[in-house]
């Protein structure tokens, strides 16, 4: 080696960074430990490289790996797993409970749905006691369903899920007071149905074995009487059931059906169908009961006045008078039962009463006395009732010379409860004739009228047949098995509704019950607008019956200070100008006359009419001459009264046009408008059109307009007066 040649100084190795040992430098560099070692060749020189300046250096590629990693994958799934099973936690704390709490409630209420069948079950086949088990698990199911929902916790506020939890809570509540009622009303008959225990119980010896097919007339009087006492204490019983059943409705219309989803809303659709009709046969049955157990004599015998009210030749009360029978009763057993042509009463004191009767009667009847068969002159029930008591004691002691048992109440009866009666009770035959449901009328009117004439019967007799006919339907009624008397009750409930029967007593108690429930006809003390058509057939045999009626009611309410209403009478006689006297229908028809009167509210002013009459054609020499028409105050109401003439096959009109008291304008004016339509007794086909024009659009009305003609500022209804009516409407 030369020992005067210099060494040669490493260059500075530009990969690197300043301040970091160059590559080949020794720091660093393996290869230059090896190079160092004996037997390993020198390395070669680094070949200098052209560096750019630095600002221009591009930034180092990325190195690219020939195999990618797993490791940031595996750790996604790690997380992602993490997470799913927090969140199933999560929900499974916050869902569970109220899982299982729903899936509780359901299955608690299909075993509650499964007792009420097999209560249903329990007494078809007259099983009191496995009915009453039955009622007790369903009971205890719906208490743990109750429990169940309470664990739904905050989800019953959630929208959509809550509808469906709050619908399954009110089911809960409305099931558990339903239950409740039915229990109470399986405990009343209990008590009245009896047990072999019950029987051999010396307190309760009494108590009739009421079987399905044992019938009332089965029963002794000491049955009776006992029947009619556990009735009677009954009472509270039943009230409080029925007022359960009245929450459990009012639960049931909490539910908004109309989210339910499609599930549960077919499952509670036999709720929906069963509860209003179990409500309805409660409903109807306490009013019938606190009714008819004083009416049975029970405590106190009763002693009733019968009136058959012949609808055909209508009167104030529902018809002319014709028939009159005394009951009395004691305990459930009857103990009188008869029927008399009225004129037996009235006819032997024809010389000696001198009661004067109304106008009309003695203008259009040519009649100046009041007696017994035209008593019932007033519309209102009580107050004729109370009439016809006094005028029969009077009379009866007048022309007999004895004082009899002065009656304790009236009962009105109109021909369509008989049809109704011979429907159930079947056909009957008395003396060779038959009595048919949908003919009974006009066979009985023949015989009594016409057919007596024939076979030779006395006229004080021809009505003997009505009390043949009564004890026989009266017997074939009472032998009905206890399993049709449901039947019967429905049947006096719609009789009632329709003023077919009405009933007055002198015991104040008994009466306001009767008011209370509307059974009585008396006239209505309505708040806001009212009407009343009363008809009185006068001297025109029997043509109500071919009579066709419509009303029309206008009223003006456009502006409330000045109420105008008119009221349209339009009246056809379908009768034949002429009948042969022997057709057992025809013979009974003639031209129409009738002295009618308008009940309007009281201070109503009249301010015309037109169809009003003098008399009759036939005796005002074939032509119409006008006749004035009456204005009164009876009953609380103003009264305009005409009388009008209808000739066979003719139509007529009688028009009161008539100005409404400021009272009722200052209710209008306020928002607000009713109008209560009173039903005349015996007449039950009577059309009526009502058409109200206010100033403001309708927000609501009821009973309902067509959807046609909603949105508007008038009223517009067409109906019928088989029953009361009332219209209410707000704007």
């Amino acid at each position: 080696m030369d020992k005067n040649k210099k060494p040669i100084e490493p260059k500075p190795n530009f990969l690197t960074c300043p301040g970091v040992p160059a590559l080949g430098s020794g720091v660093f560099d393996v290869n230059a430990s090896d190079a160092r070692m004996p037997g390993n060749p020198p390395l070669p020189r680094p070949i200098p490289v052209a560096v750019p300046p630095k600002a221009s250096l591009p930034k180092p590629p990325r190195p690219v790996s020939a195999k990618p990693s797993r490791a940031p994958r595996r750790s996604f799934w790690r997380f992602g797993m993490i997470l799913g099973i927090s969140i199933a936690f999560l929900c499974a704390i916050v869902l569970g409970p109220a899982l299982v709490g729903l899936i509780g409630a359901g299955l608690h209420a299909r075993t509650a749905m499964r007792s009420v069948s097999d209560m249903k079950a329990a007494m078809e086949a007259r099983d009191i006691d496995e009915a009453t088990d039955a009622i007790d698990i369903a009971a205890l199911n719906i208490a743990d369903m109750r429990r169940s929902l309470q664990q739904t916790g905050f989800w019953r506020d959630v929208p959509g899920v809550g509808v469906q939890i709050r619908a399954m809570e009110e089911v809960a509540n409305a099931g558990s007071e339903t239950l409740s009622g039915a229990k109470t009303v399986l405990s009343v008959a209990r008590d009245l149905l009896g047990t072999a225990a019950d029987v051999e119980d010396a307190t309760n010896a009494l108590v009739p074995s009421i079987d399905p097919d044992r019938s009332f007339q089965d029963l002794t009087a000491e049955e009776k009487r006992a029947l009619l006492a556990k009735l009677d204490s009954s009472l509270p019983d039943l009230r409080a059931a029925q007022a359960r059943i009245d929450v459990a409705l009012d639960a049931w219309n909490r539910i908004p059906q109309d989210q339910l989803v499609a599930p549960l809303r077919k499952a509670l659709a036999p709720v929906a169908e069963q509860l209003p009709r179990l409500k309805q046969t409660i409903d109807e049955a306490i009013p019938l009961l606190e009714v008819m157990i004083p009416l049975a004599g029970y405590p106190e015998e009763s002693r009733y006045l019968v009136l058959l009210q012949n609808d055909d030749e209508l009167r104030p009360t529902g018809g002319f008078v014709g028939t009159i029978g005394l009951l009395d009763i004691d305990g459930g057993d009857i103990k009188t039962f008869a029927f008399d042509d009225i004129y037996t009463i009235d006819n032997p004191v024809s010389a000696t009463w001198n009661v004067p009767a109304p106008e009309p009667i003695k203008q259009y009847l040519g009649v100046p006395t009041l007696f017994l068969r035209d008593t019932n002159w007033s519309p209102d029930f009580p107050t004729s009732a109370e009439r016809i008591i006094d005028t029969y004691t009077k009379e009866v002691q007048l022309g007999t010379g004895k004082a009899p048992a002065r009656p304790t109440g009236v009962i009105a009866i109109n021909p369509p409860l008989f049809k109704e009666l011979l429907h159930i009770a079947g056909p009957m035959t008395i003396d060779g004739i038959t009595f048919e449901a949908e003919t009974f009328f006009d066979t009985l009117e023949y015989e009594v009228e016409v057919g007596f004439l024939k076979k030779g019967i006395p006229r004080d007799q021809r009505k003997a047949v009505l009390t043949k006919l009564g004890d026989a339907l009266f017997a074939k009624l009472t032998s009905l098995p206890a399993s049709r008397w449901p039947e019967l009750f429905d049947l006096l409930t719609k009789a009632f509704e329709r003023k077919q029967v009405m009933i007055y007593s002198t015991s104040p108690q008994l009466l306001a019950r009767l008011d209370r429930f509307d059974w009585t006809g008396r006239v209505k003390p309505a708040e806001g607008d009212y009407a009343w058509v009363v008809d009185a057939n006068l001297g025109a045999l029997k043509t109500d019956a071919v009579v066709d009626r419509y009303v029309s009611y206008q009223l003006d309410a456009k502006d409330p200070k000045n109420l105008i209403a008119t009221l349209t009478l339009r009246y056809t006689n379908r009768a034949q100008a002429y009948a042969p006297v022997d057709d057992p229908i025809a013979f009974k028809y003639t031209r129409y006359r009738s002295y009618t009167r308008v009940y309007v509210p009281e201070g109503a002013e009249l301010i015309s009419s037109e169809g009003a009459m003098l008399n009759d054609r036939y005796k005002t020499g074939g032509r119409v001459v006008p006749g004035r028409v009456d204005v009164t105050r009876e009953l609380g109401k103003t009264v305009f009264g005409a009388f009008w003439s209808i000739e066979p096959k003719m139509t007529q009109t009688l028009t009161f046009t008539y100005r409404l008291p400021a009272a009722l304008g200052d209710q209008i004016a306020q928002g607000a408008y009713s109008l209560d339509w009173q039903k005349q007794s015996g007449n039950d086909a009577t059309a009526l059109t009502l058409d109200i024009a206010f100033s403001k659009n309708l927000l609501k009305a009821s009973p309902a307009e067509e959807p046609d003609q909603w949105g508007n500022a008038s009223y517009h209804l067409q109906t019928d007066t088989s029953v009361d009516r009332q219209v209410k409407v707000t704007f």
